[in-house]
């Protein structure tokens, strides 16, 4: 496996700025006179405490990559749950900017069925997020013990983390950048049910949010969207993500 930092000027944040990039080796990149195969990846969206170094760190994400033969795209989030931020920088954006960049400077296949998101926690939501926004980019996405009731951040205390600077001075999430249910619905609006990416859903039992999944998978199976779900022992925490991105891998991969 190639790992590399690629430090780039991200025109979505007016500066630059760097992601991560886990690449399989193929024989063709040792040989100048053949044309090395597109690979199909997925693009890991960390959580709140997290960065785009974590699942390197503490997961073994890459090895699962290699074995499944996946690229891996590690873009940094910040605080900014994936979304264009009313008093900060555009998310939103950027992360999609990350995933054109790398399809564009690394051999990576750009066809739909080849393509896919995963993440927990905030980047569960960003998931979520970012499948239901754009879902002719990816083919499955796996949001793992992700943040998906948002009105309970509203007032969260977590070191220089504000939910305002990403919404404003609101008093709920309701028809803001953030409203699961609304962008629920307006990828419903957009794909229709059958046109949204394959999705997976887990969350550890002892997870501190485990309810709130529950009830977000309530809301999903009354809107008709067919998704996988799995529910098991497991905490919010990296023990779990780390096996969680391996069955994530795994189904994406098809083996």
């Amino acid at each position: 496996m190639a790992l590399m930092r690629i430090n780039f000027f991200s025109e979505a944040l007016g500066k630059h700025h760097h992601f991560n990039l886990i690449l399989p080796e193929q024989n063709e990149h040792y040989d100048i006179n053949a044309a090395p195969p597109l690979l199909p990846s997925v693009m890991i969206l960390h959580g709140l405490s997290s960065d785009n170094n974590s699942y390197m760190r503490f997961t073994n994400a890459e090895r699962y990559a290699n074995e499944h033969n996946l690229a891996v795209i590690l873009p940094d989030g910040d605080h900014s749950f994936y979304a264009n931020m009313l008093y900060g920088h555009s998310y939103k954006d950027h992360i999609l900017e990350v995933w054109r960049y790398a399809h564009q400077v690394f051999p990576l296949s750009k066809r739909r069925e080849d393509n896919f998101l995963a993440g927990h926690s905030m980047g569960g939501f960003g998931v979520i997020k970012t499948a239901f926004e754009n879902p002719d980019l990816f083919g499955k996405a796996c949001f793992m013990s992700s943040a998906t009731d948002i009105e309970r951040l509203l007032n969260y205390n977590w070191p220089d983390f504000k939910m305002h600077g990403i919404i404003g001075d609101v008093n709920t999430t309701s028809g803001t950048s953030l409203d699961i249910k609304q962008i629920v619905e307006r990828g419903i609006d957009l794909a229709g049910v059958d046109g949204l990416p394959d999705l997976y859903m887990m969350c550890g039992t002892e997870d501190f949010i485990y309810d709130d999944n529950v009830e977000f998978k309530a809301y999903l199976e009354s809107k008709d969207i067919s998704f996988k779900y799995e529910e098991g022992p497991g905490e919010h925490d990296y023990a779990y993500w780390d096996q969680g991105i391996l069955r994530a891998m795994q189904w994406m991969s098809g083996n």
